[in-house]
């Protein structure tokens, strides 16, 4: 259950602190598992043509039993271990304090200003911030607590919006050429669609920010892109 920790003029919401180490104790573990498992199996493996790493497998049964369990083992072990890193790394955590509202997962580290907030809220799975003229300030996976998030920004001050995007009605669909889009805009929703099929999570959000900067608003839903502009200055 996600955690929300006050301290000072300041409040956290993120995932409870055991569960960085929980997953660090344990997805090791289950590679081990697999790892051993796989050694078991790896000579029925070899002998399943369709199956890939062919030369993989054969190479580990020329092994002595001894060595082929220890390797798996370490292996599997070792594989856990970095998925638990990155796991970790991509855990959400908002800091909401008097003078600004900090988002962190992963790479993406974003503060920003109480004076440029307007609201926040959280749709399809995601949080996203906006400004006095209805831009968007920044959007993250959200995975964590809405009541505890709005309790917190609450707490200090900050427009929270219970039902979402308020201008949801007015995104459409975006088509290559699409009418009032401003100069610029078709060719970073093009190289953003391109992004969008192959998941390329960093150009995405990369592409993203220059579009925020032409006033446009973008959002995802099953990999299409919908977009409107936000009010001029």
């Amino acid at each position: 259950m996600p955690t929300e920790h006050t301290s000072g003029d300041r409040t956290v919401v993120a995932d409870p602190a055991w569960v960085g180490p929980a997953f660090l104790a344990v997805l090791p573990i289950v590679g081990a598992g697999l790892g051993w498992g796989l050694i078991l199996i790896a000579e029925w493996i070899t002998g399943l043509s369709w199956f890939p790493f062919q030369g993989l497998f054969e190479l580990v049964t020329d092994l002595p039993r001894t060595a082929q369990l220890i390797g798996g083992i370490a292996l599997g072990a070792a594989a856990g271990f970095v998925l638990a890193l990155w796991v970790v790394s991509e855990m959400l955590a908002v800091t909401v304090g008097r003078d600004a509202v900090r988002l962190k997962r992963g790479d993406f580290d974003r503060s920003v200003a109480r004076a440029d907030i307007a609201s926040v809220f959280v749709e399809d799975k995601r949080l996203v911030v906006l400004g006095h003229r209805r831009q968007e300030l920044a959007q993250v996976p959200f995975d964590l607590d809405r009541d505890k998030l709005a309790a917190a920004l609450r707490r200090h001050g900050y427009g929270w919006l219970p039902d979402g995007d308020p201008y949801g009605a007015e995104l459409k669909r975006w088509v290559p050429g699409a009418d009032g889009l401003p100069r610029g805009a078709d060719a970073l929703l093009k190289a953003r669609d391109r992004a969008l099929e192959k998941s390329n999570e960093g150009d995405l959000a990369e592409l993203r920010d220059e579009l925020a900067g032409l006033d446009v608003v973008v959002r995802d839903r099953d990999k299409k892109q919908y977009w409107r502009l936000a009010d001029p200055a």
